[in-house]
């Protein structure tokens, strides 16, 4: 039995755009597609259980800048991805191109949690050349972009996850770049600007579990990343509590 990605669509041009996003992952993870229309007071609980209790891989979904567009924006999108056991890629007002998902961008920083991205950058180039043998191998790359804290504890914090990951993909023997940066204020809003710098990225990204009075104030950072103004397709994921995860 294969497994299922579920997308949750609209009839806006968000919606078909998230429809043929869901048919290009198809083909890169060998998946079924299942679409449900969305409609204006649906339950949109009961549609999240209903799916994962069957073999679902992820959700898709449109998120545009204003309801006015789509069903989803950014801040109605966060609420319910947050419920969300699957990972949900998020899709804007941009149609799949030939070299979507081949480049991966990866910002790690301080939680130990941000290692089940890593694990998921890497199904990217792994399923890519077992199912896309057209593409070419050095097409593919996972960018791990990470942040030089001057803080000693918070170095060692990223450094580890840095190291995790590149242990995993070196025995995996997936292509990667490392890309330290220091002096940046959020290392997830930076991962969307480099990700539009290569063009046709996919960005990874860890839901955040606890809001900080910053994020109360001005807005959790995910509206920025899920609503963000290149049209990049976000994976996001939340913290498993069932998944083990070894943090040093």
């Amino acid at each position: 039995m294969k497994n299922v990605i579920t997308v949750l669509a609209d009839d806006s041009v968000y919606g078909k755009n998230a429809l043929a996003h869901a048919q290009k992952l198809a083909q890169i993870f060998d998946a079924d597609v299942d679409e449900i229309s969305l409609l204006e007071k649906q339950n949109l609980d009961a549609v999240l259980d209903a799916s994962e209790e069957g073999n679902i891989l992820c959700f898709v979904m449109p998120v545009a800048p204003s309801k006015k567009l789509a069903f989803f924006n950014p801040k109605k999108a966060r609420k319910l991805i947050c419920k969300s056991r699957a990972p949900v890629f998020t899709i804007g007002n941009n149609e799949p191109k030939e070299n979507d998902y081949q480049q991966v961008v990866l910002p790690l920083d301080i939680n130990c949690q941000d290692k089940e991205l890593a694990l998921w950058a890497s199904y990217f180039p792994t399923y890519i050349q077992r199912n896309c043998p057209h593409i070419p191998k050095h097409n593919l790359l996972i960018h791990i972009v990470y942040n030089q804290y001057k803080d000693e504890l918070l170095r060692k914090k990223v450094q580890n996850n840095v190291e995790f990951s590149t242990k995993m993909f070196d025995n995996l023997e997936v292509p990667y770049k490392l890309h330290p940066v220091t002096k940046i204020n959020n290392i997830h809003t930076f991962g969307v600007e480099f990700a539009h710098t290569i063009g046709n990225g996919v960005l990874l990204f860890l839901m955040t579990e606890h809001f900080s009075i910053i994020d109360l104030l001005f807005g959790p950072v995910e509206h920025k990343i899920l609503g963000n103004r290149y049209n990049i397709p976000v994976l996001c994921l939340n913290a498993r509590e069932d998944i083990f995860v070894i943090c040093q």
